[in-house]
């Protein structure tokens, strides 16, 4: 399997979207504080199905932290990750992933990988970095309430 670093084979689903809330929700979305940001990313992607990632048409946008751990940025929104990302590399953009396939063709990927996944990030700082297992612990228990 291909790695997500590939959009190529990875995007199953995605596409480029229009803002899919206000600007003015994205930015009080973004002011939340990091707890809120997680809580809410969760109640999010469980009540629509789908979470966001950046990239363009061949790859998806990784990171690295302090520790130098390869991290997957994800969002709840297309608008959130595009007043994120928007205008730092030609040609990028919000890609949709439904949640259950990232839950079951992304996870065992990235666990390949060796990355985790940072949490909602605003002005390049996450608002939590999840291990793949409590990534999944945590989106399972959010589907299934929902």
């Amino acid at each position: 399997m291909p790695s997500p670093r590939d959009a190529s084979d990875r995007i199953v689903g995605g596409h480029v979207a229009p803002d899919d809330i206000s600007r003015g929700e994205a930015e009080r979305l973004r002011g939340l504080d990091e707890a809120a940001r997680v809580t809410r990313t969760f109640e999010i992607i469980a009540d629509r199905g789908a979470l966001w990632v950046w990239g363009d048409e061949d790859e998806i946008l990784f990171t690295e932290d302090a520790k130098r751990r390869t991290l997957l940025p994800i969002w709840p929104h297309a608008t959130v990750a595009r007043l994120e990302n928007e205008g730092d590399v030609a040609g990028e953009h919000a890609i949709k992933i439904p949640a259950e396939v990232f839950l079951k063709e992304w996870l065992p990927q990235l666990s390949e990988d060796d990355a985790d996944i940072a949490i909602f990030p605003v002005e390049e700082w996450n608002a939590a970095i999840l291990t793949l297992s409590e990534f999944r612990s945590r989106m399972t228990a959010a589907l299934r309430l929902n």
